[in-house]
């Protein structure tokens, strides 16, 4: 979740007031509440929520502690712990914030909105600091019914956190606000569903890529990190209610980019581990060149972490103030607008981009997927500092490394994304601000619900579109995530008395109803069968997506005033259609396809000097480990 000042001050006021009707009783720890008996120790229960008849597991351990040998490996078991846990140690990954995100929207492009937005994106906030590398942890919000009866077999949603794949955590911002509290939506299914929500390495420590990673570590770390979490749901969920054969897994920005990811692993031979899945927002970067650019990234960090030509032995002794300066260093000197870790192809566990496995028919067969997105997904990662053709240019070459440019794909997408011009009738965007903005929002945003339609099958998916004011990326989670019992802190309630208390009713009828999509979703596997009618607003019937050329027909839209069913015009095919190209184009060209698992590309007639290239040359397969 990207979570931002601006996007908070915005929402929090309307959500507070509807948060402050009601006032739960916490019962804290005790020796009366509930506990879990698992092979490596006992965790009671935390807290219950009597308002939503709830119990809260907090920091259940379900990996060791990453650190030493175990940096950049495999998550390993727990050992054994003596004891009762009662869930007050645990920590958040370590973490840091996203270089250069757009706090001042469309006023970014001005001289003066450049400077403030250099000014408050270089602000340190509490959340985007801190972390421990002991952070393998996740919690469990159980309906007390499921705890009297344990054979109930509830079904599952686990909840991967966004953050850019830096920052964010299974708590985010508790107890100020509900990020990622799940009782809200326990409540809104009527008991009949469990909640996790997990922790996974961040940064560097999680997503450290290239070569030297592939011989000697573990890329992807983060991801393998939240297949162990899925892995201790299979295994020891039904301890409380839930059915280990039912899980929806949910996420938002990079969880659910990290979740298409998984849909992907080992060539899609590899089962996810989850039956179902919720993508809010689906977001991540194209991360590939494995023998340039994520091998310079990784020989980066080794050098800012004291560990220059060492190779990894070297990191996995480092001390812990040297790898955080590194991740945090790393993360900085990237270009705004643009991610130095992240999801990349190793050649084994994500074997190629996720684009070209949909493409080639190698991704695994859940039932059915829910994605959403929001209306303006990229412009908080637009940055003020490109303002002209040139810069523009240079931007793009960031991303696209110099072996693309002597087959032309950078000039391919600045052509596709073509110049501001002075004249405003033939220019096709007025701003570079515009123009950076559709680049991202295609390449890392929209097309991968795209993307998954068309693998997957227009009648196994449900697709929406979020446009409540402003419609930015994030601004989604609140009412996800809404809680009328949840009560309300006293900052809050005085944000709150400064907005007019009477568009309260509309945020609550919005997040309820949208709530009920999702919590249908989870417990029937789809998302109209509890919706809730009688409301205000109410929910209108969700059938599948309708893809055609220009737009995809069939998406509900969530509104400032309620739902209706909408022609999704970000949802066409051209664009989404020039990447996957672009993603094949890139792949081949320096020698990444997986051995007989090429994907063809229409964009580029390279003739004989293609024809004699070999398309997998630098496609090694990875260690494995």
């Amino acid at each position: 979740m990207l979570a931002l000042v601006a996007v908070v001050t915005l929402f929090l006021c309307n959500f507070c007031f509807v948060q402050v009707l009601a006032t739960p009783v916490i019962q804290e720890r005790g020796s009366s509440l509930p506990t879990i008996e698992l092979p490596y120790g006992t965790y009671r229960a935390a807290s219950y929520e009597r308002s939503t008849d709830v119990y809260i597991f907090k920091n259940i351990r379900f990996a060791a502690p990453p650190v030493g040998d175990l940096r950049w490996a495999k998550p390993a078991p727990p050992a054994t712990e003596s004891g009762i846990q009662d869930g007050s140690y645990g920590h958040s990954c370590v973490q840091t914030g996203i270089n250069g995100l757009n706090l001042m929207g469309d006023g970014n492009s001005s001289p003066i909105g450049t400077a403030m937005n250099q000014f408050l994106a270089g602000i340190p906030l509490p959340m985007f600091e801190g972390g421990n590398e002991d952070c393998l942890f996740l919690d469990v919000f159980v309906p007390a019914k499921a705890i009297k009866n344990r054979n109930l077999k509830l079904p599952v949603m686990v909840y991967v956190y966004g953050g850019g794949f830096v920052f964010g955590s299974k708590d985010s911002m508790q107890p100020d606000l509900p990020f990622y509290d799940g009782s809200g939506m326990i409540d809104q299914s009527g008991k009949n569903m469990i909640f996790v929500s997990i922790n996974y390495r961040l940064g560097a420590y999680g997503f450290l890529a290239g070569n030297t990673m592939e011989k000697e570590g573990l890329p992807n770390a983060g991801l393998w990190d939240q297949r162990a979490a899925f892995q201790w749901v299979k295994d020891h969920i039904h301890l409380l209610g839930g059915d280990p054969d039912k899980v929806t897994a949910m996420g938002e920005s990079a969880g659910g980019g990290s979740i298409v990811h998984h849909l992907v692993a080992e060539g899609g031979t590899l089962d996810p581990l989850f039956s179902k899945a919720i993508l809010l927002s689906p977001a991540f970067e194209y991360l590939w060149d494995r023998s340039g650019v994520l091998e310079d990234n990784f020989q980066n960090f080794a050098r800012l972490a004291g560990c220059a030509g060492q190779g990894l032995e070297c990191l996995r002794s480092a001390s812990e103030a040297k790898l955080k300066y590194a991740n945090e260093a790393l993360n900085d000197q990237q270009t705004s607008g643009s991610f130095a870790v992240g999801p990349s192809t190793d050649g084994s566990f994500i074997r190629q981009l996720p684009v070209l496995e949909f493409k080639s028919g190698n991704f695994y067969p859940i039932e059915s997927l829910v994605m959403s997105h929001v209306a303006d997904e990229a412009l908080l990662f637009v940055s003020g500092l490109v303002s002209t053709n040139t810069q523009f240019d240079d931007f793009v070459s960031v991303i696209f490394p110099n072996y693309t440019k002597t087959w032309g794909i950078p000039d391919k997408i600045c052509e596709y994304y073509p110049p501001v011009t002075t004249n405003k009738r033939t220019s096709k965007y007025s701003t570079q601000s515009d123009r950076v903005n559709a680049f991202l929002r295609d390449s890392s945003f929209v097309c991968n619900i795209r993307h998954l339609t068309e693998a997957y099958g227009e009648k196994k998916v449900w697709s929406m579109q979020y446009s409540v004011t402003p419609g930015w990326h994030g601004t989604d989670l609140f009412p996800v995530f809404y809680n009328p019992k949840l009560t309300a802190n006293s900052w809050k309630l005085t944000l709150a008395s400064f907005f007019l208390p009477v568009f309260g009713w509309m945020v609550a009828g919005i997040s309820k109803s949208f709530q009920s999509y999702l919590t249908s979703y989870v417990v029937h596997g789809d998302p109209n069968e509890d919706r809730l009618i009688w409301n205000l607003p109410p929910t209108v019937n969700w059938g599948h997506p309708s893809l055609g050329d220009s737009s995809t027909g069939g998406v509900v839209n969530i509104g400032n005033w309620g739902f209706s069913r909408t022609s999704d015009g970000q949802l066409g095919s051209a664009a989404c259609d020039f990447w996957a190209d672009i993603a094949a184009a890139a792949t081949s060209t320096g020698g990444y396809a997986p051995p007989g698992d090429e994907v063809t590309q229409g964009l580029f007639d390279w003739g004989e000097s293609y024809l004699e290239l070999d398309v997998s040359a630098n496609y090694v397969g990875g260690n494995g480990v």
